[in-house]
């Protein structure tokens, strides 16, 4: 990391926002019933708890009498049952939404309440791949809807998260480009599609200028580590794209774009719901005469297609099953010098099946999940690479992994636990020793969120296990406070890590044209961090939010390539080694307004990364 970097960002975005639309009425507007009473002896009363926005169950929601006593509280379905006469009113409340009275005058009760303007009616996914709203996580996560992403005209995620305020995009050409969240880049932001890491991962190839936002309902960005949730890689933060459901009726639709630079881009999909079967189908395509970071027009091209299918049946109320695939080639082309062109080919393609049970009290949610990943290299003085003239610059990925998850709510309390195992293998003849090398990964994670009165507070646990480089303990702690119906705060404890890669523990070559040699390192240890975080939402009105948010980030054993001399053949060395400590910090200030359809954002945010092994 550099010695001393300050960057000042000012983003202005305007963008529909449908799911945002909000009542201009005082927050402290209540709907109060002023019939008498009916003097009637308490029965048992049934009712279901929903959100005005999106109709989806509130858990969590609190009942109580107007003199102040807690009759009982919604599950997970929004479902709840308490004594009481009809005839009487009743007082709903839930976290993050506007209490709201209620006069009970049958045997059942349908509430709706309004989301507070200090949380965003959104929804995130969490530990065990499970969504939850915004109102129950502590951290500060942005969430770009389907609208979003259609106002920007965005085919590529890159083109789309670019233009967060807090995110950069940074280039490494001609054959990757990364995110940067709050200091951190490349390999130390998770990228996942669908909670599922995506390909390249083993050899720090992830390029999320690949990444289709094709059939993608939202895409969640988590600013800060998320080890807990999601494992190794999240020391900066977490970036998920989520594929849309299956629509009801079937829903044909296309889009053909064209721009400069030779842009060409279009997707295709089908989908539809029949009884308890459901699919969606849709395939894209995309291609410009430059590749990024490559100023030769007219000699450099990206191509990109893809491929994503969901296939989803619910057997019972019970038991649903779910199978995605996905899948895409890439090919680049850009002169490297000598009259030759170079040419980079991807493959790609992964998927899961997955099976949600609810027994015991919640749900237990099972997945498979495999990938796989082909890179070739070639060179040629054509406008089409020379077959068989790259085989030594071959490498291949291989990750299967399966998951077991259990979550259960009751009473103000949700826990969250499961495990996961996981194999990977890479193979790369000529870069390292005996052409291939794998792993094994085990991991148990747990978390327990519970809300009392006004507060949210959570507090999880991972451990991971590596055949590879060890292993690593990760906590979080998080806490949410409403303090007010126009104030809510929030504060976040995290541990995060990034486990060396294979490409830094078994990458060993020699390159003599160019006089060096790369050696691996199989001591490499995990880097670590600590992060700190303290926000706080302004809301007076549903037209108006202001966020505040404020963090520092600690970080042990970064891994760096190192000069360690010349070997006996008189070639310099490099190795992977932990020798860096370092940290980031900031603050990102954020104005929301709303006006009917129209949602326009002010964003400003200060970054200041060290070296702290520079003094």
């Amino acid at each position: 990391m550099s010695v001393r970097r300050e960057s000042i960002r000012i983003a202005l975005c305007v963008g529909v926002c449908s799911v945002l639309l909000a009542s201009n009425d005082s927050l402290a507007q209540q709907t109060t019933d002023t019939r008498p009473a009916v003097d009637v002896a308490p029965s048992v009363v049934r009712g279901t708890v929903i959100s005005r926005a999106d109709t989806a169950a509130i858990f969590a929601a609190e009942v109580r009498t107007l003199a102040g006593v807690v009759l009982g509280r919604a599950d997970r379905r929004g479902q709840f049952a308490v004594s009481v006469a009809v005839g009487d009113t009743i007082i709903v409340r839930a976290l993050g939404f506007r209490e709201r009275r209620v006069a009970v005058m049958s045997g059942d009760v349908r509430v709706v309440l309004d989301v507070s303007p200090t949380v965003l009616p959104t929804f995130t996914t969490t530990v065990g791949q499970r969504v939850v709203r915004a109102n129950e996580a502590t951290t500060s996560t942005t969430v770009l809807e389907r609208t979003d992403i259609d106002a920007a005209a965005a085919i590529s995620a890159n083109q789309l998260l670019r233009q967060i305020p807090g995110l950069q995009e940074v280039a490494s050409p001609p054959s990757q480009t990364s995110i940067a969240i709050r200091g951190f880049d490349a390999s130390r932001v998770l990228v996942l599609i669908d909670g599922e890491p995506v390909t390249g991962g083993l050899i720090e190839n992830r390029d999320i200028g690949r990444l289709s936002t094709v059939a993608t309902e939202r895409i969640e960005v988590t600013k800060g580590p998320s080890s807990v949730e999601f494992g190794s890689d999240a020391l900066g933060g977490v970036i998920n794209l989520v594929s849309a459901a299956p629509t009801k009726a079937l829903a044909i639709d296309g889009v053909v774009r064209q721009g400069e630079l030779g842009r060409v881009e279009g997707t295709l999909g089908a989908s539809q719901t029949l009884r308890a079967f459901g699919y969606r189908i849709n395939g894209g395509w995309r291609q410009l005469d430059r590749v990024l970071g490559i100023n030769a027009v007219g000699s450099s091209f990206e191509r990109v297609f893809d491929l994503r299918t969901s296939f989803r049946y619910r057997v019972n109320e019970t038991f649903s099953l779910r199978a995605d695939v996905q899948g895409s080639t890439e090919r680049q082309r850009w002169p490297v010098g000598g009259g030759y062109n170079g040419f980079i080919d991807n493959q790609s393609g992964q998927g899961f099946v997955e099976g949600v049970l609810q027994a015991l009290g919640g749900a237990i949610r099972a997945r498979a999940f495999a990938q796989r990943d082909n890179y070739q290299f070639r060179q040629s003085q054509l406008d089409v690479p020379i077959t068989g003239s790259g085989d030594a610059l071959e490498q291949h990925e291989r990750v299967n992994r399966v998951l077991l998850a259990y979550s259960r709510s009751a009473g103000r309390q949700t826990i969250d636990v499961g495990g996961q195992f996981t194999t990977r293998q890479l193979v790369a003849p000529a870069k390292v020793e005996g052409d291939s090398a794998s792993d094994r990964v085990s991991e148990v994670f747990g978390k327990d969120s519970w809300t009392l009165g006004p507060t949210l507070s959570t507090v999880g646990v991972r451990y991971t296990s590596s055949s590879l480089w060890g292993e690593a303990l990760n906590p979080s702690f998080g806490l949410a406070w409403q303090a007010a119906s126009a104030w809510r705060f929030r504060a976040n404890v995290a541990r995060g890590f990034r486990a060396p890669s294979f490409k830094e523990i078994r990458y060993t070559f020699a390159n003599p044209a160019a006089g060096y040699t790369v050696v691996g390192n199989a001591h490499l240890k995990p880097e670590s961090s600590w992060s700190t975080s303290l926000g706080g939402t302004w809301a007076p009105n549903a037209t108006i939010a202001v966020d505040v948010e404020g963090y520092r980030n600690n970080v042990q054993s970064l891994i760096d390539t190192r000069y360690e001399g010349t070997n006996a053949a008189g070639l310099v060395v490099y190795q992977s080694v932990n020798v860096a400590r370092a940290h980031t910090e900031g603050f990102e200030t954020s104005v929301r307004i709303l006006h009917g359809p129209f949602d326009a954002t002010l964003g400003y945010d200060f970054l200041h990364t060290r070296d702290d092994e520079l003094k």
